[in-house]
Order: C-alpha cells, then sequence, then structure tokens
C-alpha cells in the first residue's frame, strides 16, 4: 500500500526560519541534510522506495476555491493551525506498522508531526 507522509512543522519553527539570513538559513538546512539521509539510507536498507519534497514557503502558496459559481483565487493557506505543511513523501509499505515506523523516524518528528495518508488506488 502506498502511503502519504505529510510533514509538519511547529509555527514556532517556521517563523524562526524566517528570521534567518539566507546563509542561516543554508547552514542550518546543511546541519539538518545528514538526519535525511540517515533515514533514506535506513528506508534502502529495508528495500523501500520513498520519493520526496520540501515545500516552498507558504507566502507562495494559493489556493483555489468555488464561491457562487466562480472559481477563486486567493493566498493561502490561512487555516489557524499550529502547525504548517513544509514538505512531503510518498512510500510504498506493506501495512499501516511499517509506515508508523518510517514517520516515527522522520527527523522533524520531534518538533511537529508526519500525518500518515494511504493513498486509494483503484
Amino acid at each position: 500500500m502506498k502511503y502519504l507522509m505529510l510533514i509538519n512543522s511547529d509555527a514556532i519553527a517556521r517563523e524562526q526560519w524566517l528570521k534567518m539570513s539566507p546563509e542561516e538559513a543554508e547552514r542550518a538546512r546543511a546541519a539538518e541534510l545528514p538526519k535525511w539521509n540517515e533515514l533514506f539510507e535506513w528506508l534502502g536498507e529495508q528495500g523501500l522506495e520513498a520519493e520526496g519534497f520540501e515545500l516552498e514557503d507558504i507566502e507562495k502558496a494559493r489556493v483555489i476555491s468555488g464561491q457562487n459559481g466562480r472559481r477563486v483565487v486567493s493566498d493561502g493557506p490561512f487555516a489557524e493551525t499550529k502547525e504548517v505543511l513544509g514538505g512531503y513523501f510518498l512510500v510504498d509499505c506493506k501495512d499501516l506498522d511499517q509506515a508508523i515506523e518510517i514517520a516515527e523516524r522522520v527527523p522533524v518528528v520531534s518538533r511537529g508531526s508526519v500525518e500518515i495518508r494511504p493513498l486509494v488506488m483503484t
């Protein structure tokens, strides 16, 4: 079964990230990469393939909605939340228990969350 792992950071971490200079942000990202490399190395050892991407900042996002029969484009998202979707990856797992084991190893889980969503395969 394929699972989508939605990687959420807490809003405080996002605010701290936005206050960083480009050089500071690059150093912080470089410091996190070994943790991610460790995760993907472990996935490879388990025979699991995963592909994922970091998302751009929410300031660059747009939301398309329907209102009164027409489409409306707005800046967003503006959900009342304490977490911000920062990225995702897709992995083919044998079951939910394996997906949970993977999510527990995602580096940002200690300061955010990972939402596990099974995909509908028709």
